[in-house]
Formats: C-alpha cells, structure tokens, sequence
C-alpha cells in the first residue's frame, strides 16, 4: 500500500525491511542485532503513521509514543492497539534483549510479529 506522503512511505518500507532483516538474524542465531532490527521496524512504522495521519516527523520514541498517544485518545480503535503494543514491543526488543541481553524463546516470535504491527500501521496511514 503506498502512502500519500511519499517519505513517509520511504519509511514504511524501511520498517519492512528491518522486520525482514531481524527475522533474517534472528534465524542465523544473532538474537541481539536482530532483536534491534525487529525494534527499528516497529518504530519506524510508528514515526510513518504518525508522519502520514499528523504531518509531524523526526520524532524521538518518547515523541512517537506521545503521537500514538494522542491519535489513540482522539481516534479509538486499532490507535489504542497500536499504542498498547508499542510498550510491548519496546519492552521485549529494546529493553530487554537488545539493552540487558535477556534472550527467551519468545523473542523471535516478537520479531516475527512486528510485520503484523507494520501491517496494521500502514493500514492506518494509507
């Protein structure tokens, strides 16, 4: 799906790619480069949609997060998920496996699962 804000989109895709690579590292045994690629991808979906819905980007995470936020309380609906998994993402493939080393045997199910989110994102965005 390609968005109206063409650099927006340009980081959509990065987002793709990203998820791609960290699933790529995370099946050759690199858990903690691919959990940070999996993390980018989350990330950098988040930033597009809150570039594409809001006009606002290059953001921090502490800015995205508050844009998800307030499109969550403005909007309802698939913004609260996306924003509740923020948290969730941010926890287990920031955190806890790229900062502190944690690795578990859900970690690279996360990392799979961030093409959901991006998915969802870009639905929003589009």
């Amino acid at each position: 799906m390609a968005l109206k804000n063409l650099e927006a989109e340009a980081l959509m895709q990065d987002a793709h790619a990203m998820q791609a690579e960290g699933v790529r590292l995370m099946d050759a045994g690199d858990w903690r480069n691919g959990s940070e690629k999996g993390w980018l991808g989350v990330r950098n979906s988040a930033e597009a949609l809150v570039w594409a819905v809001t006009g606002v980007h290059n953001l921090t995470c502490s800015e995205i997060y508050a844009g998800l936020s307030k499109l969550a309380r403005e909007q309802g609906g698939e913004y609260v998920a996306l924003r509740n998994l923020w948290g969730h993402f941010i926890h287990h493939l920031f955190y806890c496996a790229f900062y502190d080393g944690i690795y578990d045997d859900d970690l690279h199910g996360f990392v799979r699962d961030v093409a959901d989110y991006i998915r969802r994102a870009e639905e929003l965005a589009g």
